[in-house]
């Protein structure tokens, strides 16, 4: 290898390095655009840390369909899309990620903006955070797409998607998180963890799907939803 190419690799790695040390400081990756190799681990580390606190409280809504939803509290209030819970008072079935069958009862969906939710049978539950009313979400935020397509599936589990939300209005959220039928009603989560919105409309163009944001609910329902 000649000086000049060595100069050039060396600068590149130490690039590198800077790059990805300064993500990290600065907390950053919950909306910065990768330019660097270290910049998609961060990322990936972001992500690896999650997927197992948000896959134990995603499960499967069994109503007229199969669909997908989140478990929000300790008691078992799960926020879902309301073409999958239902008219209120519907009895549903719901399966937890063990494979567990709990039944449920729908409180009830908001048709204009899809939300819908559900009460699972007296027990405790494991359960998502949910991102504060006073945390709002910005273009750019990056997120993971949780859902059950195709139903409940034991060695495979809940399926994760990253994405970023690529638009918003003050009743949906848009995101470029690949989704496909049964993932209605599943979760959006931020990188921390924490829920940011559910499914709703899904679209075979990747850039086309569109979730309700957890305001809706919070207003639809204000004792209930945290």
């Amino acid at each position: 290898m000649d000086l000049r190419a060595l100069v050039c690799l060396l600068a590149s790695s130490c690039l590198l390095a800077f790059s990805g040390t300064q993500l990290g400081a600065q907390g950053q990756v919950e909306t910065a655009t990768p330019e660097t190799a270290q910049d998609l681990q961060a990322i990936q580390k972001r992500v690896q840390k999650v997927i197992p606190v948000v896959k134990r409280a995603t499960v499967v809504v069994l109503g007229d369909g199969s669909g997908s939803g989140v478990i929000v509290s300790r008691s078992g209030l799960v926020l879902t899309a309301g073409h999958v819970c239902g008219k209120k008072d519907s009895s549903l079935m719901v399966v937890l990620p063990s494979g567990r069958l709990v039944r449920g009862v729908s409180l009830g969906f908001q048709a204009r903006a899809d939300a819908g939710l559900v009460q699972l049978e007296s027990g405790r539950y494991p359960f998502a955070r949910v991102r504060s009313a006073a945390d709002e979400v910005a273009v750019g935020t990056w997120c993971l797409a949780l859902g059950h397509p195709g139903g409940y599936d034991s060695d495979r589990g809940p399926i994760l998607r990253l994405g970023r939300v690529i638009s918003k209005s003050r009743n949906t959220i848009r995101s470029d998180c690949k989704l496909v039928g049964g993932d209605s009603g599943g979760p959006l989560f931020d990188l921390r963890g924490r829920l940011v919105a559910i499914h709703s409309r899904i679209s075979r163009a990747a850039d086309q799907n569109f979730h309700v944001p957890l305001e809706t609910f919070r207003v639809g329902w204000p004792d209930l939803v945290p």
